[in-house]
């Protein structure tokens, strides 16, 4: 207990242990015996193979998904196997991973699980491929909130994050999840995080906050019914705060900002009309732009993205296998770009400093960071990516390969 850390939880009548990176389930034998005794469930024995993933429950199943090991981060879901005594992956649609906070010393407290509709959500990805330290240059920070459904084992992209929240998940060292989403402590107040409903609520006074920092890694604490209960696992001190939500009012910003998909023509238009006539006009204008590309009526040249031959040759390879529902391997796009017999190490720079020119341009015209080209691990050999177009974004590109060649 004290090198690794650990999870008590709940599940129906039922009370366990778990060792966090290790797949160690202990659970209380014999509850009503005076001496307590926890009897070891699992046939674990991969150490250190999901370090800090996220552990949560659901209809008495346990599940963990994500955490890092043998020097890269995954977004392996996993579910205790009563019968067999170990931790079965479980097959999902896509690889997401968890994000990871160092100043937390756990990515899962960012994570949350919401029982009653079977709703996992992130906050944000990191993908790590080298080792457990701060966030740096080698680690890719995907800024998008996902939600997993568990029922049908699918992810889906909810929106951008807001810069907003993720600066506060960046400097806060204070997470509580609740049955309703998180409480986050940051800059002397008291946030409350509702990932269902896309809210953030904020409560102003400070005592409230001090009083919740004061609960720290010494403390296993716990929240129920609008109430966090804690011990001191020093003193032994049993103690509660009591948090009244209806004190809470609504922040200026959001868990995350959908990708509406306004181009940057539309949203100068705005700020040159402004007002209610220039939205409305602004409205009119982009229902005609997109009737006139359904049509193939030749777009203004305001909305044109210049894609040099290079971009448009892996753009049409990307788009044909995206819409078979293939991803595109780290081979054929080296065939495509003509680095095929070069130095790994230059097909590396060339197709990033392809793909980001690509992702630039598309951008654009976007209101945000949208990706055009994504990424997921090969499910052949999980330490290479295979890369597709995002579904939502298919009819645009067309849209824009079209008017390139117009």
């Amino acid at each position: 207990m004290k090198t690794r850390r650990y999870q008590f939880f709940k599940s129906g009548d039922d009370f366990f242990i778990h060792f966090n990176g290790s797949g160690f389930l202990y659970k209380l034998d014999n509850p009503k015996d005076s001496v307590l005794t926890f009897k070891r469930i699992d046939d674990t024995e991969n150490y250190n193979y999901n370090i800090e993933a996220f552990l949560f429950t659901h209809q008495r199943e346990i599940y963990n998904i994500g955490g890092y090991g043998f020097w890269r981060s995954s977004g392996t879901l996993r579910k205790y196997n009563k019968k067999d005594q170990e931790w079965d992956a479980e097959p999902i649609d896509q690889e997401i991973h968890l994000p990871y906070a160092n100043q937390l010393g756990t990515s899962g407290q960012l994570s949350w699980f919401n029982t009653q509709t079977q709703y996992l959500f992130i906050p944000y990805q990191t993908i790590i491929n080298s080792g457990i330290k701060s966030i740096d240059k080698d680690d890719e920070i995907v800024k998008n909130v996902y939600r997993l459904d568990l029922s049908s084992k699918t992810w889906k992209k909810l929106g951008k994050t807001h810069p907003d929240y993720f600066d506060m998940l960046q400097k806060t060292k204070w997470v509580l999840a609740t049955d309703s989403g998180q409480l986050i402590c940051f800059n002397h107040k008291v946030y409350q995080i509702n990932f269902e409903e896309n809210i953030i609520k904020e409560y102003t006074e400070p005592s409230l906050a001090q009083s919740l920092e004061r609960i720290n890694n010494n403390h296993l604490a716990y929240y129920h019914n609008q109430t966090i209960y804690y011990l001191n696992g020093k003193t032994w001190l049993y103690d509660s705060v009591k948090i009244d939500t209806s004190k809470f009012e609504k922040a200026n910003f959001k868990v995350w900002k959908k990708n509406n998909g306004f181009f940057t023509f539309w949203i100068i238009l705005i700020v040159l009309f402004g007002g209610a006539a220039g939205r409305k006009e602004v409205q009119k204008r982009r229902k005609k732009l997109l009737e006139d590309a359904a049509n193939k009526v030749p777009i203004s040249s305001a909305v044109k993205i210049k894609f040099n031959e290079t971009e448009k040759q892996l753009l049409n390879l990307l788009l044909e296998k995206s819409k078979q529902n293939s991803t595109t391997t780290i081979a054929e796009i080296n065939y495509v770009l003509g680095i095929k017999d070069k130095n790994v190490g230059l097909q590396k720079k060339v197709r990033s400093d392809v793909m980001k020119s690509i992702n630039e341009k598309f951008n654009f015209l976007q209101d945000g960071d949208t990706e055009l080209v994504c990424n997921i691990r090969s499910q052949a050999d999980k330490r290479f990516f295979e890369y597709y177009i995002d579904k939502e974004n298919i009819a645009l590109l067309e849209i824009m390969l079209r008017v390139e060649n117009e």
